[in-house]
């Protein structure tokens, strides 16, 4: 049976150890060899797209122990709860039942808040996603834009009465659905490099149903809260903010973000507001088959894209994601009005929601703007140009006389692309005012953002490499005048 279209390529693959520094070599060996990871479960399971012909190689590595192309008969002993659960997902992925379900979905195609359809997800009165992003350039918002290794969390909670229970299948079908789902995302655009990396925590409360309770934050406090205390945080919306945190920092990623599957009655089926996704396994009328779409609209939310559809209020000229991109699929507006994910039950995306995500390359040097070190407003280019002003130069950025190093835009504003007129905070200051917790956050945050800089110069050099020799070929070619 040919693969589907959302496994084609794909691989399971168990690496030899679960030491981090394992990890990493695998990663990098597989991507030479043609392989992209897209899901990691714990250290040792991940799932990749694996170029035609590069399983082979990528089985030969001395880091990895066995490459699947199929469902794996026999799961290698010894493997954590949370990476059986991913392999569990894998194989049910790749049954015909999942297959058959998939192919016979409810309501496939159909406009979320369409009169033959049940009610939209997100819900009446649900401020989902700002307008204006927030967050502290990506100190405090954990999902600017959807680029490189993402953390998630799913937290499964189960109550005290069969009612509110996940059964072993259920669990299964969680992450099989929430794997189906954002692997169709990660593969949309292989600049941004899309891969997300799971935390699965079922977490068992004793919190019976209050029948008094209310609205989106009444309801969902009503099992999110014990959750969180039962896992170690604070049981309110600090303690939601504190376990993304170090979810993100756990799995060694930027950002990241929780998505919560419960039982519990809820003011609405699924809603999503950074740093959550909210569902109930039901899925209303969808249905179970229909999580995976469901759960990628709302990751859609979570990382700056509006909803698309008539009932939600849109407008064509209200802008959002990182880059500011205008709304201009809403089905209110737009001449033409076509399908997206943001709109209807379909894997599709309009034009506008992929920019709203963060993927535009408006030099089209193969970096995507978010990342792009020239004429990039919000990156702090002072270190670099202090240690390498040469290369500086050349991408057009001019080299700083050393002084007080800083976080750039803190204060003032978003700051300008000369980084010798940008506003910004001492780091001594932020020593200081700041908790050992949270400068941890701003030092981690300023390593990472000058790697993925000196990452963007390199390609972007490379880039202007090969034209130049491009360009010197064709003058060798033309001989003497």
């Amino acid at each position: 049976m040919a693969d589907r279209p959302q496994l084609a390529g794909q691989q399971l693959i168990v690496l030899a150890s679960d030491e981090p520094a394992v990890a990493r070599r695998a990663t990098a060996a597989m991507g030479g060899l043609g392989g992209r990871v897209l899901h990691r479960y714990g250290p040792r399971v991940v799932i990749a797209d694996v170029r035609r012909g590069a399983a082979e190689a990528i089985g030969g590595l001395n880091e990895v122990r066995s490459v699947h192309a199929a469902a794996v008969d026999t799961p290698p002993a010894g493997l954590t709860a949370g990476e059986e659960l991913g392999v569990a997902a894998w194989n049910l992925r790749r049954s015909a039942s999942f297959a058959a379900a998939k192919q016979e979905r409810p309501h496939d195609g159909v406009a979320w808040d369409g009169q033959t359809g049940p009610l939209p997800p997100d819900g009446p009165g649900m401020v989902h996603v700002e307008e204006t992003p927030l967050g502290l350039f990506g100190l405090e918002n954990l999902s600017p834009y959807l680029m490189g290794p993402i953390a998630l969390a799913l937290v499964m909670v189960d109550g005290p009465t069969p009612d509110l229970t996940f059964s072993d299948d259920d669990r299964t079908k969680v992450v099989a659905e929430v794997q189906e789902g954002l692997g169709w995302l990660a593969t949309r655009d292989p600049r941004a490099q899309v891969s997300f990396r799971y935390d699965v925590k079922p977490v068992t409360i004793d919190t019976a149903v209050d029948p008094g309770r209310s609205g989106y934050e009444g309801l969902e406090s009503q099992f999110r809260d014990p959750a969180l205390s039962k896992l170690g945080f604070m049981g309110n919306l600090l303690g939601l903010r504190d376990f993304a945190f170090a979810t993100a920092k756990g799995q060694g990623t930027r950002f990241g973000y929780v998505g919560f599957f419960t039982k519990y009655p809820l003011a609405h089926f699924a809603y999503a507001g950074r740093p959550r996704i909210v569902m109930q396994f039901d899925n209303d009328g969808w249905g179970p088959d229909n999580i995976d779409r469901v759960f990628t609209h709302e990751s859609g939310h979570i990382f700056g894209c509006p909803d698309e559809y008539a009932s939600s209020g849109c407008h064509c000229d209200t802008k959002f994601g990182y880059l500011r991109e205008p709304n201009s699929n809403c089905q209110n507006c737009a001449t033409p009005f076509v399908d997206c994910l943001m709109a209807s039950n379909a894997w599709s995306m309009c034009n506008a929601t992929p920019v709203q995500l963060g993927w535009r390359d408006s030099d089209s040097d193969g970096t995507l703007d978010p990342i792009d070190p020239v004429d990039h407003p919000l990156i702090d280019v002072r270190g670099i140009c202090e240690v390498v002003p040469l290369v500086c130069q050349l991408v057009g950025q001019s080299p700083i006389a050393a002084g007080v190093r800083g976080v750039t835009g803190v204060a003032g504003g978003a700051g300008t692309a000369d980084p010798g007129t940008e506003a910004a905070v001492p780091m001594e200051l932020l020593r200081q005012t700041l908790g050992p917790a949270e400068l941890a956050r701003v030092e981690d945050a300023i390593r990472a953002q000058e790697i993925e800089y000196l990452m963007a110069l390199e390609r972007k050099l490379r880039a202007g490499l090969r034209d130049v020799r491009r360009h010197r070929t064709q003058l060798e070619g033309q001989g003497p005048t």
